[in-house]
């Protein structure tokens, strides 16, 4: 059953880069995307998005997951930061246009602190064409955070 974004993640369009939670549960997920023309990223000479996006797509759908638990909580989404990825490995040139793309991600280790490691990969069809470690963190107070480093 796909879940309303604009309920669970921060991201609006045209940052908004994929489409749709199909699924999640405590600590993983899968959301889905089709290349259009139309994305923020859309490189007209690869006729679709180029592969590090593909960093950005694993960032949101972990957001996605994060907002899902937040709500099925009873809390609110919370703001989210992508530090860093550890071996990306990608084996295509482009995420081409008009092809659907299925995100996976499951949190491998989390801290108290607010920092998680992710294990994520991205399929066409049931192939994995993308891969990667995902560092984020997630402020205990978003509010106290935001005042801190940028109030």
């Amino acid at each position: 059953m796909a879940h309303n974004l604009d309920e669970l993640i921060k991201h609006q369009p045209p940052m908004r880069l994929i489409d749709e939670l199909c699924w999640a549960e405590p600590g993983k997920g899968q959301c889905r995307l089709t290349v259009s023309s139309d994305n923020l990223f859309y490189s007209e000479l690869l006729q679709g998005l180029p592969a590090h996006v593909g960093i950005e797509l694993m960032a949101q759908s972990i957001a996605a997951v994060a907002g899902y638990q937040h709500k099925a909580a009873g809390g609110e989404i919370k703001l989210g930061f992508l530090l860093g990825s550890r071996k990306y490995q990608c084996d295509i040139a482009s995420f081409k246009l008009g092809k659907r793309y299925d995100v996976f991600v499951e949190e491998l280790h989390v801290e108290s602190s607010g920092l998680s490691v992710f294990a994520c990969d991205i399929r066409h069809g049931d192939k994995v064409i993308a891969q990667a470690r995902l560092n984020v963190y997630q402020p205990p107070d978003e509010n106290a955070f935001i005042e801190e480093n940028y109030g």
